[in-house]
């Protein structure tokens, strides 16, 4: 599918569709991102369906600590539990991780909420920031979180989601052939030789393809008895905090903030997709396994990502990303070996 500048325009000057409910009680759910923006306001809207348990995460645990007193404050629910994650820190996720698997007894929805933007190259732990950020530290997560969601589907007989967060942003980027045909894509996406400013410039737009492309690999990993729905969504052009990592004073800032003006969502409009893909369609989940969604509908991906070129890099990274987790964190092999199928 291709996605025209009228078409973004048509879709973000419509009505946003209206905020799905769900009767979460007893269920476990963890939003990541939570402190502001679109994770701030789908936290609010959780919190009104009343699970469980709700574990909301943050990177600073004093801007945590403020959400989590405003969602309270805003609907009553006491419940809520502020967990600390960076995504751009293996050993942050890999002990989040850890106390999920021992404090949990269940685990119903997992919301990867990540969207960092920025055009400056900066690497972490050898690798590309925001590459790292939305998606390295959310996929390693997601699948040291298989065996626990496995559980919770065996022993409550429930199909529980991953819900990874995305953009149609990734309708205007493509992998070029040279990169799918080198040793290893997401290293050379990460190099800072690769990581010219043109890059840089829709660097985001690759992370939010590569969402896509692991969410639909995960689902196809994943047991399929008892099964577990993966999918990716898209929350439109919404005014958060999304332009926190870009210089203000840029005309790319200048740009996007026009943009912003014309045609965005609400957060709050924003978040109901969010929530859409946690808890929509509860009547048939085989509609959006492995699927993309948008104002609260399954949609067509990207020419690319449908593309032969996109099914091969779908796999490769997913090989990639097994081999990188497997060699910092021992515990993504045991969860390949027992759990992942084979391609």
């Amino acid at each position: 599918m291709r996605r025209t500048p009228e078409q973004l325009a048509a879709d973000q000057t419509g009505p946003a569709p209206a905020i799905v409910t769900a009767d979460l009680s007893g269920k476990t759910l963890i939003l990541v991102g939570a402190n502001a923006g679109l994770g701030f306001e789908a936290a609010k809207h959780f919190a009104r369906m009343n699970p469980a348990r709700l574990v909301l995460t943050a990177r600073d645990e004093a801007k945590g600590e403020k959400a989590l007193a405003q969602i309270q404050s805003a609907t009553g629910y006491t419940k809520a539990e502020l967990w600390i994650i960076d995504l751009a820190n293996f050993n942050s996720v890999i002990s989040f991780a850890d106390r999920a698997e021992r404090e949990l007894d269940r685990l119903d929805i997992l919301i990867e909420n990540a969207g960092m933007m920025t055009y400056e190259y900066e690497q972490v732990e050898g690798w590309e920031k925001t590459l790292h950020t939305n998606n390295l530290g959310p996929g390693l997560l997601a699948i040291r979180m298989v065996p626990k969601m496995v559980e919770t589907a065996r022993k409550y007989l429930v199909n529980p989601r991953v819900a990874v967060v995305s953009s149609d942003t990734h309708y205007w980027t493509e992998i070029e052939k040279e990169i799918i045909a080198s040793p290893n894509i997401l290293a050379t996406l990460s190099s800072k030789e690769y990581c010219t400013q043109e890059v840089m410039h829709h660097r985001y737009h690759d992370t939010k393809l590569l969402n896509i492309l692991f969410a639909r690999a995960l689902q196809l990993h994943v047991p399929s008895s008892p099964a577990i729905t993966v999918c990716a969504v898209n929350p439109g052009l919404c005014f958060s905090g999304l332009l926190s990592g870009i210089p203000t004073d840029s005309e790319v800032a200048e740009a996007l903030r026009n943009e912003r003006e014309e045609l965005a969502f609400t957060t709050e409009e924003g978040s109901r997709q969010l929530v859409y893909a946690a808890i929509g369609s509860l009547d048939d989940e085989e509609t959006l396994r492995g699927k993309y969604i948008q104002l609260s509908k399954v949609t067509e991906e990207s020419d690319f990502a449908i593309s032969e070129d996109g099914m091969i890099v779908q796999e490769k990274i997913w090989e990639e990303m097994l081999e990188i987790f497997g060699n910092i964190d021992p515990k993504v092999s045991e969860v390949a070996e027992v759990y992942l199928t084979k391609a």
